[in-house]
């Protein structure tokens, strides 16, 4: 084959960014997860997931959201489990690590 040595590499690189204020109606906490797309490669397991279910259930999947700080995380899925019959992939979990860069 041609191109036997090339592999394809996935990666999904993700901003995390915290605001935190008061106002008259209370105390508000509002966490952002922004793709960085030109660190982004291949296949986006988050962008997957949110797009197989939903928004809301893609933030449970993600399983340290709440110990992460502000920063540029790599997101990788985890806690794997595979169909019986096949041996096939059917559900992970995805985790937050530091990204650090090329």
């Amino acid at each position: 084959m041609l191109f036997a040595d090339t592999e394809q590499v996935s990666r999904c690189v993700v901003r995390i960014t915290t605001a935190v204020w008061q106002d008259k109606r209370g105390l508000h906490n509002k966490k952002t997860i922004t793709f960085l797309r030109r660190k982004c490669a291949g296949f986006n397991i988050l962008d997957e997931e949110i797009s197989a279910t939903s928004a809301s259930d893609a933030l449970r999947e993600i399983v340290n959201l709440d110990e992460c700080g502000d920063g540029v995380y790599e997101a990788v899925g985890c806690n794997e489990t595979h169909d019986f019959e096949s041996g096939y992939v059917d559900g992970y979990d995805i985790e937050l690590i530091p990204f650090r860069g090329e």
